[in-house]
């Protein structure tokens, strides 16, 4: 546990890992005083994209936590950054998305086209708590014509208070099932938030650790970033996981509260 002392900026998953649904999770509030107090950062990820930061703001000052934009870092921010860098400043995304996530595409100056558009270029799919069929449809008649293809993240489902939802990667699967078309997928496993996260703090990968509760996604990002990382016990994931995806963390513990107790003891060696 050694290189844990040497931890400054902490890469936080958010569902599953701080909170569930509206529950804060025992320990999580002095987790983050600890870093504060080390004279660290921590920032939130998600990939998450069918909600801007406001709405996660908001979500923290209802469980007590103080946090403010610069505190967040989530798949949409990835996935702008990727495009901005890809595509020309012209280029028409068809969005199968929020209007939230729609909103922040275009306040980063990006062009997004509500209906069917000889002009759309690339199709966006996101977390989308408004799926429609028509959105659906839409996907699949560009697709058919060999429209490029992105996806924010790649996550199955989002854990809820009652169980489980689909989220982006299951409505990607059933694209695929429609059309034999895979995206470009940008948050988490990808390494691109937390080389972000690391890029935006200035921070080194031997200073960074990614603490998460899905190896497929959280876990496997800091691999594929080279940072070191820890594996929780508390939402989705179950250590047959491990062996499953074939993805080794650094660390396994059950909980935030493990998490803060093992660093807390690190200090005092």
């Amino acid at each position: 546990m050694a290189q844990l002392r040497e931890k400054r900026l902490f890469l936080l998953d958010m569902d599953g890992t701080i909170y569930l649904s509206e529950t804060l999770f025992d320990g999580t509030k002095d987790f983050l005083r600890y870093v504060r107090e080390i004279g660290g950062r921590y920032l939130f990820l998600t990939n998450n994209s069918s909600r801007g930061t406001d709405a996660y703001i908001a979500k923290m000052a209802r469980l007590g936590i103080e946090a403010f934009p610069d505190d967040f870092l989530t798949s949409t921010d990835a996935t702008i950054r990727y495009l901005q860098g890809r595509y020309l400043p012209d280029t028409v995304y068809y969005v199968c998305g929020t209007e939230s996530l729609k909103n922040q595409l275009r306040l980063a100056g990006l062009h997004v086209a509500e209906q069917l558009r000889d002009e759309i270029s690339v199709v966006l799919l996101g977390y989308d708590t408004e799926l429609t069929f028509e959105k659906l449809e839409t996907c699949c008649i560009l697709l058919n014509r060999g429209t490029d293809y992105v996806a924010t993240h790649p996550d199955l489902v989002c854990p809820t208070w009652y169980g489980s939802a689909p989220d982006c990667g299951s409505v990607a699967e059933m694209l695929h099932t429609a059309t034999g078309r895979r995206p470009k997928v940008i948050g988490k496993p990808q390494p691109e938030m937390a080389l972000l996260a690391m890029e935006r703090t200035g921070y080194s990968p031997r200073q960074t650790c990614l603490i998460g509760d899905r190896v497929y996604t959280d876990i496997a990002c800091g691999v594929n970033a080279g940072i070191d990382t820890i594996f929780v016990l508390s939402g989705e994931g179950v250590m047959t996981d491990i062996e499953k995806y074939h993805v080794q963390p650094t660390y396994c513990m059950q909980n935030i509260r493990e998490v803060l107790n093992t660093l807390q003891k690190g200090e005092e060696k």
